[in-house]
């Protein structure tokens, strides 16, 4: 009774499994990264390393001597061709499979530093200094677009006499006396509003 229930539980997992692993594969593929197609290892890279005996076979023995690139990875890191980086890379792959005591400093540091350093889709999007040149790039902008709104108010032409405060104060009166909107406007008893005074130009 109970083998056909886990035979049924069995498959539900798996076919859970399997959709997940697809949505994951197919989610990473469709992320956005700043890494450049000359960066990226793929399908090529591996045969190129393969031609070249890069990649060591899985009892680490084999292919070409490239523990000289090990110590200071994290700067010959980027001077490497993509088949040397992933030769290094199935090299200490299976240095890892073997007793962690045994590797070196520098091993673990490099191991480290593929796992986890500033390369590829961890590639940090600004170079040192970038706030800096973005802040300066900005105050100049607004600088020049301020001198430009000054210049431009300094050579333009006076504004027109019906902005001065004269004329519109002129305007209410003679609105008053007419009786202009004598119900709720300008000439209703009470009145508090500022009747024809608008902000001068000037």
């Amino acid at each position: 009774m109970l083998a056909p229930i886990r035979t049924s539980v069995s498959r539900t997992v798996a076919r859970s499994s399997s959709s997940s692993v697809g949505r994951l594969s197919a989610g990473i593929g469709a992320r956005r990264t700043l890494v450049t197609k000359e960066e990226r290892w793929d399908l090529n890279t591996i045969k190129q390393a393969n031609e070249q005996n890069l990649i060591p076979d899985e009892s680490g023995k084999g292919g070409s001597d490239l523990t000289s690139s090990i110590p200071s990875l994290e700067a010959r890191w980027a001077q490497l061709s993509k088949e040397e980086q992933y030769g290094i890379f199935r090299h200490l792959e299976e240095l890892q499979r073997k007793d962690w005591k045994e590797l070196s400093v520098d091993q673990k540091k490099a191991a480290y530093f593929i796992s986890f350093g500033p390369h590829g889709p961890r590639k940090a999007i600004t170079q040192p200094g970038q706030a800096m040149r973005t802040m300066v790039g900005v105050s100049a902008i607004v600088g020049a677009t301020v001198a430009v709104f000054f210049g431009i108010r300094h050579f333009a032409a006076p504004p027109p006499k019906t902005m001065t405060k004269e004329y519109q104060d002129a305007m209410t009166e003679k609105a008053r006396e007419e009786k202009l909107n004598p119900i709720s406007g300008i000439s209703s008893e009470g009145y508090k509003g500022k009747g024809y005074e608008q902000k001068s130009l000037a």
